[in-house]
């Protein structure tokens, strides 16, 4: 797994854990560094981001698709 995605959903915290464990999201950045590989669409990739964390967390994950749409640039830029 890449240690810039890890960093990268570990600072945006998106469910606001204090304090957070370095593994506190494994398998949802698992999941996302999968679906990485398979794309280099932001849109596409901010999509999945929101399902995934969705699907873990339901009502306490209250972020914007836009929101995601700025994590998956981030994500795509380091992994280029």
């Amino acid at each position: 797994m890449n240690d810039e995605i890890v960093r990268t959903i570990n600072e945006w915290n998106p469910i606001e854990i204090y304090p957070l464990l370095e593994d506190e999201y494994y398998s949802e950045i698992r999941k996302i560094y999968e679906k990485s590989n398979q794309t280099n669409s932001v849109e596409e990739l901010a999509e999945q981001i929101h399902v995934i964390f969705t699907q873990s967390f339901e009502k306490e994950f209250d972020k914007s698709i836009e929101e995601c749409q700025w994590i998956a640039e981030k994500i795509i830029d380091v992994i280029d």
